[in-house]
């Protein structure tokens, strides 16, 4: 009879550190679904809505208000159809001004700069941690 001699299996070992991590970062982020159900879109989708929606209306309203004031302005003077033709180019030069000041957002509060996104990243922190909202005046 021959004996052979095993080793002696243990589930008393320290668990591998890695896989440890890699469990409570699996925990974690189904915690994190849970408190924050995604929206399909969210916040970008309606930024999106919104910024076309406003670029739309503005071009729309400066053409109508140019070609209302060239139709007036006719009438008045009799001076068809001149009036209205000029004020129409007119109306849409302003209203491509307005559509390429929102894309490119130009068109801001007045007397503030526009913040880097540093700073309106400080100024958010700083606006939780409780103290008060900075302006920056040009």
């Amino acid at each position: 009879m021959v004996l052979v001699a095993l080793p002696k299996m243990t589930e008393g070992t320290p668990p591998d550190p890695l896989a440890r991590l890699g469990e409570r970062l699996a925990k974690a982020e189904a915690g994190r679904a849970r408190q924050l159900p995604g929206r399909p879109g969210g916040a970008n989708l309606q930024q999106g809505l919104s910024l076309g929606l406003r670029i739309g209306v503005e071009l729309v309203v400066a053409v109508v208000v140019g070609t209302g004031l060239g139709w007036a302005i006719d009438w008045l003077f009799g001076t068809q159809p001149w009036g209205t033709l000029v004020l129409f180019f007119l109306g849409v030069a302003a209203g491509m001004l307005n559509v390429y000041r929102a894309v490119t957002r130009i068109g801001g509060a007045v007397g503030l700069a526009q913040r880097s996104a540093a700073e309106a990243g400080a100024a958010r922190a700083a606006q939780t941690m409780g103290r008060g909202r900075e302006l920056t005046w040009r």
